[in-house]
């Protein structure tokens, strides 16, 4: 009895991690799109074509507002979710879904995808999120555009998204109204309450689980909507996030927020690009003419205008900013544009003279065209996922380096 209890339980087990989308990460680097990886040199660039599609769901949709893909490192890989065209439905789910990109293999993993319309009932919980019946969180609307509101823990293979509230799920997903306990007449535009759109209530897919969770965070931290800079710093076991002016950090073990300094005034506004270096142990910040440098030793903040900078640095819409970590500088792009190099060291901006490839745009103009990417330290190349926003026609994925690792991808791929 004992061992078919065991063999049963083993079973179960089984049964579990093939059901977990991200059980056999990370997969084996091979295929075409390695050797090209491989070929590439110095600031150059590759254009690897459209990912292999998820089995069940097709290839992932482009989103506006969402420059940065949380790389994953010790998956392979990297996160992509955000709303595109206004929570847009065009395959009848609305679009709160969840996508890897693997890497190695080259192909899509969707490992949420999205919520639908038929069939979604839920129930609030007695932390007033959204539960279904086997009392599984499951989060609707949980992110407007993406902007830079995501990062990965891999220390507990946590993706920690800031719950950005937003508004566009009322005419695609009526009945949420039913369980969220909002009287007849505050059924405005959007609105599900006090606790739900709270940004300081941080929501993970955790890898391990295969599955949704968020924790309620008593006390202070960030507040409602905003469109903010996440980055997790494995130093501190803690996540770092600045937005509207302000600084926090979230603490994974204690569940709880802690305040930070001021942000220097170039860069208190919203919709800002950041990224974290390692090396130096700073974070850095960019929002159109600002640019500014966070020191985690020291906890404080600095504004930068070095020479060589660009005019304007943009938002998350339209321009990436990626730490190379096998060179030691910041990468900065402009959709289908220029590359420039910034130099902590130097303290320097540097144009790298880098053509964007010639890609195919039939539907799309450049300002539809959804730009996504994060820079793997495993291949030492950049990763530029190129999509309708919305849509997947053209889709392709691009990839570029700056300068050769002294190892080199070759090594990293057997």
């Amino acid at each position: 009895m004992k061992n078919l209890w065991i063999a049963l339980s083993f079973l179960g087990l089984a049964a579990g991690a093939a059901e977990n989308p991200l059980a056999g990460l990370p997969s084996k680097a091979q295929g075409a799109h390695v050797a090209k990886i491989q070929g590439l040199g110095d600031n150059s660039w590759a254009v690897l074509g459209c990912p292999a599609p998820d089995p069940k769901y097709g290839v992932a949709r482009g989103r506006s507002w969402c420059s940065k893909m949380a790389a994953a490192e010790n998956l392979g890989g990297a996160f992509l979710c955000g709303t595109g065209v206004h929570g847009a439905t065009p395959d009848g789910r609305y679009m709160d879904d969840l996508w890897f990109y693997d890497a190695h293999a080259h192909r899509w993993i969707c490992l949420y995808p999205g919520a639908d319309p038929k069939t979604l009932k839920l129930h609030l919980d007695k932390n007033g999120f959204e539960v279904n019946e086997a009392g599984d969180h499951i989060p609707v609307s949980y992110l407007s555009h993406a902007y830079n509101n995501t990062t990965y823990n891999p220390d507990l293979k946590l993706y920690h998204i800031m719950w950005t509230q937003c508004p566009w799920w009322t005419k695609a997903l009526p009945q949420r109204y039913d369980w969220l306990d909002v009287p007849a007449e505050k059924r405005t535009y959007g609105n599900v309450g006090g606790i739900i759109p709270l940004t300081k209530h941080p929501l993970f897919w955790d890898v391990a689980k295969g599955r949704w969770d968020r924790k309620f965070v008593e006390g202070a931290g960030p507040g409602g909507r905003f469109e903010g800079v996440a980055e997790y710093i494995p130093s501190l076991k803690k996540t770092f996030y600045t937005h509207s002016g302000t600084t926090w950090f979230y603490d994974y073990a204690a569940n709880t927020w802690t305040a930070g300094p001021k942000v220097p005034a170039s860069i208190k506004g919203i919709d800002s690009n950041g990224c974290y270096d390692a090396k130096r142990e700073r974070i850095y910040v960019a929002q159109g003419r600002g640019f500014a440098v966070f020191d985690i030793k020291a906890n404080t903040w600095q504004e930068v205008q070095a020479p060589g900078q660009p005019e304007d640095l943009g938002n998350t819409n339209s321009n990436h900013m990626n730490f190379d970590s096998a060179n030691g500088v910041v990468l900065w792009q402009k959709k289908k544009g220029p590359v420039f190099i910034y130099d902590p060291d130097a303290n320097t901006w540097t144009d790298a003279g880098s053509a964007f490839p010639e890609v195919p745009w039939k539907k799309y103009s450049v300002r539809y065209m959804g730009s996504h990417g994060f820079y793997s330290a495993e291949l030492n190349v950049h990763f530029f996922y190129l999509a309708g926003d919305s849509g997947n026609t053209d889709a392709n994925m691009l990839v570029y380096r700056y300068k050769r690792a002294a190892q080199g991808v070759e090594q990293a791929a057997k």
